[in-house]
């Protein structure tokens, strides 16, 4: 059901970013991070412990596990592709290999690329966590990592958490802006490699940059 109550600020304020993706691992975590200095990444999955935390540790990372983005679209995409799209809309690349937030060789890797659904597309899910206590400096680190403009911080539509829905007022995650139609077909053959590389049966690719059990029709 839809809980009309308000998630705690603590959960929801303009410094929390639902992640679906490489966000949540906590290697790529504290390489973004690294101008914070000594941390702790804290996880847990109820919302009241997380709101404590945030509160007796504001130093810390906080996030709340096994949250649910409800009402997505979802295609999986390569670095090459962001990468193209990132320069076609005019981004300067170069500006994102010298902040450090990329390399200058294209890793090989595959991501989930999520937007909210429009009006007459069957949404799915997307399950993920929240990423609470960051800064608004590092929030514009994430933005470069996202490759802004390609991914924007967008507000989260339905979220559900511990068996309840809400409409958060602030909360954001990264939704794809561009058009997923126009792949050629040397990137579609590539998606599929990468996707493939070292794949043992049944599991997630190792170059498919999100966390097992993410991805839900």
């Amino acid at each position: 059901m839809t809980d009309t109550s308000p998630l705690p600020p603590e959960i929801d304020n303009n410094t929390v970013i639902f992640s679906y993706g490489s966000l949540l691992d906590h290697g790529q975590l504290r390489f973004l991070l690294k101008a914070r200095g000594d941390f702790e990444i804290r996880e847990t999955a109820d919302i009241a412990e997380a709101a404590r935390m945030v509160s007796a540790h504001p130093k810390d990372i906080v996030i709340l596990k096994n949250v649910r983005l409800e009402n997505v679209r979802v295609s999986i995409v390569t670095e090459a592709i962001l990468r193209r799209w990132y320069k076609d809309s005019g981004g300067d690349l170069q500006k994102l290999i010298d902040a450090g937030v990329t390399t200058e060789e294209a890793p090989e890797s595959a991501y989930l690329f999520g937007r909210p659904a429009r009006d007459g597309e069957r949404g799915r899910f997307l399950n993920g966590g929240l990423i609470c206590s960051l800064t608004a400096e590092e929030i514009e680190i994430f933005d470069k990592y996202e490759f802004e403009t390609i991914l924007k911080r967008t507000r989260t539509p339905r979220l559900a958490i511990q068996n309840r829905t809400f409409t958060p007022a602030y909360i954001t995650f990264y939704a794809g802006t561009a058009a997923t139609g126009d792949l050629t077909p040397e990137e579609v053959r590539e998606r599929a490699r990468i996707l493939n590389l070292d794949k043992q049966r049944g599991k997630k690719g190792a170059h498919a940059k999100w966390p097992e059990n993410i991805r839900q029709k």
